[in-house]
């Protein structure tokens, strides 16, 4: 049911969010918004969940007005928004046993640690080569109390350096503002939200197909973690064949995920080693047939191996989006990061801890992905937020590249950051002042009216936040467990 309430702050994000994609300010005329409150935070994060949704649904249309569509009317449900932007499980919730069994996670070193000078430091240790790297760099024993004792004795600036140093992943406290006065924050702030570069090109005879808008296109993703993965599980969710390679023995390869997860929805799993003479081959036999090529390793690693450049000589019309941690300039370009990271150096934990002491009768506990924490220290948003929109950033932004194509056959070159991402949230996307009611993270429902088999056993599934009028969203294969597929396009 259509509702009455406009969301001016929701309608005002995607316009900002669409504008920096370069898009047609008259597309977004097309969605409605529906679904009352927020997420409490002081961040706008159910406007963010629901702007950035829509964000790929005109994306969709504008691409599909190539083939003479009318734009198609777009409804998004900011409620369900909210509930989809949860981890670590996202849209699914198991109904029985699972079929895997689950694996220990290093949760002990994903955590925050008090400095010398009263601060705090991040971990994201959760990985077993990021936890070896933390212990290594500060030479104590495989053991949290002992980096822990380190930490507390060092000061912050400090302890982060030498930990960057041994490519540990770790970020210090920091509030916003001391963030955008850093060198590393006012280099970030000055990037555009989305840095694109056009590439003259033949271009390809695909043409989208109304109903199932990505069918035929064949996209490769070397994405990690979250962002990246949900932008390419958006484009499976409209048809295209999303082919997910991995390293043998990486980290995602061996951990939980690794035996099939929420953000390999739709997608073929496998493993090719590009470090190698063989797999290297592969993967160039593999760009050459591919439309979108989607990465987000650590920066650099891909480009040692392949230059941008070279990638480009085997597929001229290649439409690449590229995801970084902080940055695509300044000092802190090549440093390593994640969401729960990038949200300590920035100042998102540190702004909604001081958000919940302001009333702590009534926003503490503070609820992170439906976990409820005190305000002892700085904390995450209630959901990764960066991660989240940045991934819808990136799927509209591979859209809008495909499209491009169809119209003058230029390929093309997109660039993002969760840094940057933040600097949107800081300074965009701000609480309103009557959010409305509290929507507390999980969400029960609405629930799709079947059930999903998987590797964690029977789910019932949200629906989808979005529809997009005669484009239906749906996943035409199951999270698959990692290599369960062969390095080559299916058609």
């Amino acid at each position: 049911m259509i509702m009455s309430r406009t969301f001016p702050e929701t309608h005002r994000l995607l316009s900002h969010l669409w504008s920096a994609l370069g898009g047609d300010a008259e597309l977004t005329s097309n969605v409605t918004f529906t679904g009352e409150g927020a997420m409490p935070s002081p961040f706008a994060l159910t406007d963010l969940a629901g702007a950035s949704n829509a964000l790929v649904a005109t994306a969709v249309g504008e691409l599909l007005g190539e083939v003479g569509e009318p734009h198609p009317a777009i409804e998004v449900d900011r409620y369900i928004a909210s509930g989809w932007f949860r981890l670590p499980l996202g849209p699914s919730q198991p109904l029985g046993e699972p079929l895997i069994v689950p694996m220990p996670a290093n949760l002990d070193f994903f955590t925050e640690l008090p400095t010398a000078d009263d601060r705090w430091l991040r971990l994201h240790g959760i990985f077993p080569s990021a936890r070896e790297r933390i212990v290594k760099a500060l030479g104590v024993a495989d053991d949290i109390d002992a980096v822990a004792a380190v930490v507390k004795a060092t000061p912050a600036d400090e302890i982060e350096q030498r930990l960057v140093d041994g490519n540990a992943i770790v970020a210090a406290s920091r509030t916003p503002e001391e963030w955008l006065e850093t060198p590393a924050g006012r280099a970030v702030d000055a990037e555009p939200l989305a840095a694109y570069t056009e590439h003259p090109a033949s271009g390809s005879r695909w043409r989208p197909t109304p109903g199932r808008p990505l069918a035929g296109i064949k996209v490769l993703d070397m994405t990690r973690v979250i962002a990246g993965p949900v932008g390419t599980r958006w484009l499976a969710a409209l048809g295209a064949e999303v082919l997910r390679i991995e390293r043998p023995g990486s980290d995602e390869a061996i951990s939980h995920g690794g035996r099939g997860a929420e953000m390999v929805l739709g997608k073929r799993w496998a493993f090719l080693d590009i470090k190698t003479p063989e797999g290297l081959e592969q993967f160039k036999r593999l760009l050459a047939e591919a439309d979108v090529f989607v990465h987000g390793y650590r920066p650099g690693a891909i480009d040692a191996i392949i230059s941008e450049e070279e990638r480009r000589a085997i597929k001229p019309d290649l439409v690449e989006v590229a995801v970084r941690a902080y940055g695509w300039t300044g000092p802190w370009a090549l440093r390593r990061g994640f969401d729960t990271v990038v949200q300590f150096s920035v100042g998102l934990a540190n702004e909604t801890q001081r958000w919940a002491l302001e009333d702590p009768g009534t926003r503490v506990p503070i609820s992170v992905n439906g976990l409820m924490v005190d305000a002892s220290r700085p904390r995450h948003t209630t959901v990764e937020g960066l991660d989240f929109t940045t991934g819808h950033l990136m799927a509209a932004a591979a859209i809008r590249g495909l499209t491009t194509r169809a119209r003058t056959g230029a390929g093309s070159t997109w660039k993002f950051s969760l840094a940057r991402t933040a600097s949107l949230v800081i300074k965009d996307a701000r609480s309103t002042a009557d959010p409305g009611p509290a929507i507390q993270i999980p969400i029960d429902g609405p629930w799709e009216d079947r059930i999903y088999t998987g590797p964690f056993g029977p789910v019932k599934r949200l629906v989808f936040p979005v529809q997009i009028e005669g484009n239906p969203l749906f996943w035409e294969r199951p999270a698959e467990r990692v290599g369960s597929a062969t390095p080559n396009w299916a058609f």
